[in-house]
């Protein structure tokens, strides 16, 4: 949307469809269109079966900018594939007997736009965005699958109306893939500067690690990283903040290393708590695993994106395409994928408190310019008006 026309979505209605894991983007655009008081904005979340922190199917609708209805439905979580396969039939059916019609379906992975534009043809919708988080090449264990994968994913980007990505880089896939670069839009995975507290004076020993802790997070490095700087910084504590597979072995590991006082697990908290706490630290870190086939090389890194947000130096795995933007722009540091490499930039920052202090003003200031609102603000104004 344009500042002369604020609320374009006001008049259209919307369906948001994702696998959900943790607070995200489906959120964020629910909000948005909620507080601009769309017609009606359904939202529903799936249980991502790789991760599923949802036990059941979760539906929320809002009208005219008011939340109204929330329901569930149970479903399967596991096995992974028939979770899918259930997942899907469940999705399409509630949709089509609902007796809401959508001028807008915007989702989040080529399966669920695929059926997205099956309910496009029998008349449910008018509209499908694909807003995909990239492409992992080595999801799936059998060669086949991952063929049948990018085959979906290129059925989807095609026959969607317009194209959003989290990765800038996404753009060379979808123009192989003959789409009109006119119908795809760089939607990176940052936030409102506004629901974040941001703090322009903080300077302490304080690490933060915000996340899913698995191995591709790099959740495993974070006790010795720790245990490193703390040979240097005595008093230095890392909040981590998050849930996953790690979760036990991490709290074990803690434990045998004797860092209690060092390492504190919050847990899964929701943005509106986390969002309130996070400028309170002098450094957040982002250990990406560095694999570059996989999902995350060809998506954005949200915790980045929210810790930039909050005032705070990031220290991320090097070889990311948003990992240049750290180095690139002085928001901290990128770093090789080891326990040496993490612990020496951690120290670097939290030793000198005037590169800390220029690091969040340079990140408070960059933030500004990735401001969800405005990005959205923009394409919405560009698509609904075409």
């Amino acid at each position: 949307m344009s500042k002369n026309d604020p609320h374009i979505v006001s008049s259209h209605t919307f369906l948001l469809l994702a696998h959900y894991a943790t607070y995200a983007y489906q959120d964020i655009l629910f909000e948005y269109l909620t507080n601009n008081k769309a017609v009606l904005v359904t939202k529903i979340n799936l249980p991502l079966p790789e991760l599923p922190l949802l036990k059941k199917i979760e539906i929320t609708d809002s009208k005219n900018g008011k939340i109204e209805t929330t329901r569930k439905i149970t479903s399967l979580i596991q096995p992974a594939i028939f979770a899918y396969i259930i997942q899907s039939f469940q999705l399409f059916f509630t949709v089509l007997l609902s007796v809401n019609k959508y001028d807008v379906i915007i989702v989040q992975d080529r399966l669920l736009a695929f059926i997205a534009i099956t309910l496009r043809t029998i008349g449910k919708c008018k509209i499908v965005i694909f807003y995909s988080h990239g492409v992992d090449r080595t999801r799936f264990k059998y060669a086949l699958i991952n063929k049948l994968y990018g085959l979906l994913d290129k059925i989807s980007a095609t026959k969607s109306d317009f194209n959003w990505f989290l990765n800038k880089t996404m753009i060379i896939l979808r123009k192989k893939q003959h789409i009109d670069p006119n119908t795809c839009f760089w939607a990176p995975s940052t936030i409102s500067t506004d629901t974040i507290l941001r703090k322009r004076k903080v300077f302490n020993h304080k690490v933060v690690f915000l996340g899913v802790l698995n191995d591709k997070n790099g959740a495993n490095l974070l006790p010795k990283i720790i245990l490193d700087v703390r040979q240097t910084i005595p008093n230095i504590t890392l909040d981590i903040i998050g849930g996953g597979e790690l979760y036990d072995s991490l709290k074990n590991e803690v434990k045998r290393l004797g860092l209690n006082k060092n390492i504190n697990f919050l847990g899964v908290l929701k943005f509106k708590d986390f969002s309130q706490i996070l400028t309170n630290y002098s450094v957040g870190i982002a250990p990406y695993e560095d694999v570059f086939d996989t999902l995350t090389a060809t998506s954005d890194s949200m915790k980045m994106r929210v810790y930039l947000a909050a005032g705070l130096p990031v220290i991320i795995t090097r070889g990311f395409i948003f990992s240049d933007e750290i180095e690139e722009n002085g928001l901290g540091f990128a770093v090789d994928f080891n326990v040496k490499s993490f612990s020496k930039a951690i120290i670097n920052v939290l030793k000198n408190p005037t590169l800390n202090k220029d690091i969040r003003y340079r990140a408070l200031t960059y933030s500004k310019k990735y401001d969800i609102i405005s990005i959205y603000n923009a394409i919405f104004s560009k698509i609904l008006k075409a």
